[in-house]
């Protein structure tokens, strides 16, 4: 359970960095996917993260 927990954690983090615009792209989509891996409702977030990297202009 505290493992399940800890990794839903750890993709809302990775997904609030990948959206957060600081890194470039290829960065933010790694994070994004990393994201996805966790499972549960990270997995959607990572989603959400992966299209936010791809789609968001510049870098």
């Amino acid at each position: 359970m505290l493992r399940f927990v800890l990794g839903q954690a750890l993709g809302a983090y990775f997904t609030k960095v990948a959206a957060s615009g600081r890194y470039p792209r290829i960065v933010s989509a790694a994070l994004s996917l990393a994201a996805t891996r966790m499972g549960g409702p990270s997995k959607l977030l990572g989603i959400w993260g992966l299209l936010s990297a791809l789609a968001r202009r510049g870098r």
